[in-house]
């Protein structure tokens, strides 16, 4: 534990990041050293091209901006935008009124088991401007706030120039970091007046679970004190524990919130920021309360007023393809950082990070020579290797270091090799050391996503992740020859495994591949497969290959065809929400190919990522006549006006199992008067668009709806009616269809 004294000017004292990382960057030596700069230092993702805002974000700043309505003053509580919740799709109707502060108080609400009003929010540059109004808006004669160590030098800092005793309360390491609850009712007394919970963690990379927080929210009602709750980091979690906001316990003691937009919309220079009275119990609503907290805003300066006002359609239209990207970023990050700290001798890292962009490790002097602590070793670091990262001292913690792990994944891969380095490349001695190696990668994954692999290489089911491999002389491998097909898993039955394993082979005539089985041994394989996988829910995929020899483009160097197949644990429900899709500039395969459900997937690829670029689902293929032919890996239908069901001709484009399915059932429709005919037939963009409703349609959604197509919407831009009634045709069929469509797996066997 550590009091400073309260009262005493130690401002000067205090270390902040910037000023430490300002004296690293001057101690790099320029001259002597030729080595790029590496900074693992500064928690700015945006300085990695990798790391780049969603499109949502950016055009909601655009249109506000050239708009030229948001050039004035804003309210200093925040921007009291004109907008409407009917106009979701930009800023185009401006004379409907949405205020800022309801959009900020709407997102947060929905984590929340209560809702917030607008009068909850006040707008702020960024979260540091809101951690300073907390500070100011607590500072009184005699007060003390309790902070985390290791934790953010911002709040020691603005509390020391509001005269506020700080008192540090302790993070456990060996527990993931968690508040030691101990500690903290030791320190508080009668003149605390909140303490400080970060979470996701700054700088340790911790998640805090609903039961620790839940602790924490109790003490801090045993103390009479208020939480400031930091969650700049909020949702920005990628290990098992999910983000759960500290203001789901306002009712259990009065929860100040902080957060931006800065960290999970890659954003940090728009400096747009909350301070959120999460308290359903009023303490904060009381009249003297509520008028020093807007006065106090009267004297200070929000975000650019144009900034605040992209702000609802930005709040109001989740990215979610974006949010995944991101996290998919960090996680990948965090694995490289973490195999590599177990590398070095006198480095650990007690806890894995499970969100926010930080980690902390603990430095072991006792191995280093001519090293005195934690600032003297990083001072050597970016004068000697040009590599910049935290001492631990910055952030409360000594000897100590705190590394930032937002940054391009590949260059920490090639982090040796950028930096002059002589990379060399490990030699394996033996199969044992290699295949430990391999068994590394999945020691730390609670749950296999691959319970069970077969391949005829190895003539039979692996149920160690670590050894489903297919040899790299494989024919598939290195000329994309090759055919695949997948079926689905449900509730232990295999649905279509039939119309998909017959698919498979005629993919595999077209492509000259021969099965080096009969069809009873293949689809015996694939339901032992199942059985042994113990999977209940998920995918089966199997491939057909010309099998591995040597690395030419002819075949004829292969002995025998190969057959693989894996069990993807996968969960899977019916799509109910609507998503949007763009016509793709990615042209399509040609007819022999489009009609083979081959390997080369790489039009498909682009395809999706081109959507994803702009913030929609998927994409829609346009053939070379000028009719709608598929998405990149599932099929396309349409309700008319006409209340008809059509799908595009099959002639083109891959013959979906799940599509030809939809055909088989959709009649039951027309029986009961509810669809008038249901058909294939070329549509031209112009009359799909114009279309009622829209649909993909492909094995685990089976059906997914379509509300938007090149920023239009389709009918009324709702998820329609028949879209849903087809819906549930396809997937009663895969809860309780036939038996013609469904076979129970044995997993006792």
């Amino acid at each position: 534990m550590e009091i400073s004294n309260g009262g005493i000017d130690n401002t000067g004292s205090i270390i902040t990041i910037k000023g430490m990382l300002s004296l690293l960057m001057q101690s790099v030596d320029d001259e002597k050293n030729e080595k790029k700069v590496i900074s693992l230092a500064m928690g700015d993702p945006t300085v990695h091209s990798c790391f780049h805002t969603t499109h949502v974000a950016t055009e909601a700043v655009a249109e506000a901006l050239l708009s030229e309505k948001f050039n004035g003053y804003a309210p200093t509580v925040g921007l009291p935008l004109t907008r409407s919740n009917a106009c979701n799709l930009g800023l185009q109707n401006l004379e409907c009124v949405f205020p800022l502060d309801r959009a900020i108080a709407e997102y947060l609400s929905r984590d929340l088991p209560y809702k917030l009003t607008p009068d909850d929010v006040f707008v702020t540059s960024g979260c540091t401007q809101a951690i300073d109004v907390a500070m100011a808006l607590l500072s009184r004669p005699g007060a003390n706030i309790l902070l985390p160590r290791p934790g953010f030098p911002i709040y020691e800092l603005s509390a020391a120039f509001r005269h506020i005793e700080v008192r540090h309360f302790d993070l456990l390491p060996d527990k993931g970091w968690e508040v030691d609850l101990d500690d903290i009712e030791s320190l508080a007394d009668q003149n605390t007046v909140a303490l400080v919970i970060i979470n996701p963690g700054n700088p340790c990379g911790n998640v805090y679970s609903y039961q620790h927080l839940q602790k924490i929210a109790e003490t801090a009602n045993k103390l009479k004190t208020l939480v400031i709750a930091d969650e700049v980091y909020g949702h920005l979690v990628f290990g098992d524990k999910p983000f759960v906001p500290m203001g789901v316990f306002g009712s259990t003691v009065p929860i100040l919130t902080l957060g931006s937009l800065s960290k999970r919309w890659i954003v940090p220079g728009w400096r747009l920021g909350w301070f959120v009275t999460t308290d359903p119990c009023g303490m904060f609503r009381k009249p003297k309360v509520v008028e020093r907290m807007k006065k106090y805003f009267d004297i200070l300066g929000g975000p650019a007023t144009f900034i605040q006002a992209a702000v609802p359609s930005i709040l109001q239209q989740p990215d979610e393809v974006f949010f995944k990207k991101t996290l998919n970023l960090l996680k990948q990050s965090v694995d490289i950082c973490y195999n590599k700290i177990k590398e070095i001798p006198c480095i650990s890292c007690p806890h894995k990070p499970e969100g926010s962009m930080a980690v902390m490790l603990k430095l072991n002097l006792s191995l280093l020579d001519d090293i005195s602590d934690d600032i003297d070793f990083c001072f050597k670091l970016a004068k000697e290797e040009s590599v910049i990262i935290l001492p631990g001292t910055a952030v409360g913690l000594k000897n100590w270091l705190r590394v930032t792990f937002a940054v391009d994944p590949y260059s920490l891969e090639e982090l040796e090799a950028e930096n002059g380095s002589e990379f060399k490349a490990h030699v394996f001695s033996s199969s044992s050391e290699l295949l430990q190696k391999l068994q590394e990668k999945w020691s730390s994954v609670k749950k296999k996503p691959y319970p069970a692999m077969y391949s005829s290489i190895f003539g039979g089911i692996i149920l160690d992740p670590a050894m489903m491999v297919i040899p790299i002389d494989d024919h598939m491998v290195h000329r994309g020859h090759g055919v695949f097909d997948t079926a689905i898993i449900l509730d232990g039955y295999l649905y279509e495994l039939d119309v998909h394993l017959d698919r498979f082979l005629r993919s595999a005539v077209s492509a000259r591949i021969s099965s080096p089985f009969p069809r009873s041994t293949l689809r015996s394989i694939l339901v032992q497969l199942t059985a042994a996988s113990q999977c209940k829910k998920g995918t089966l995929r199997f491939w057909l290959t010309a099998g591995p020899g040597d690395f030419l483009l002819s075949p004829a160097g292969c002995p025998t065809s190969a057959f693989y197949a894996v069990v993807i644990d996968d969960d899977f429900s019916q799509c109910k929400e609507g998503v949007k899709v763009i016509t793709s500039s990615i042209p399509m395969k040609p007819r022999l190919f489009a009609t083979v459900k081959n390997v080369n997937y790489l039009p498909n690829v682009l395809a999706k990522m081109e959507a994803e670029d702009k913030g929609a689902s998927a994409s829609i293929w346009i053939d070379e006549d000028g009719y709608v032919a598929e998405g990149p890996n599932v099929n396309v239908a349409f309700i008319t006006h006409d209340k008809e069901l059509v799908l595009p001709f099959f002639d083109k484009i891959l013959s979906g199992c799940t599509a030809k399915r939809l055909l088989e059932l959709a009649p039951k429709l027309v029986e009961q008067g509810r669809l008038k005919s249901v058909k294939t037939a070329n549509l031209t963009v112009d009359e799909a668009k114009g279309a009622a409703e829209m649909m993909y349609v492909g094995s685990t959604l089976p059906l997914l709806p379509i509300t938007v197509w090149d920023e239009q919407p389709i009918g009324d831009g709702n998820v329609g009616e028949l879209t849903m009634a087809l819906s549930d045709l396809l997937w009663e069929d895969m809860v309780a269809g036939p038996e013609t469509q469904r076979h129970c797996v044995s997993y006792d066997q």
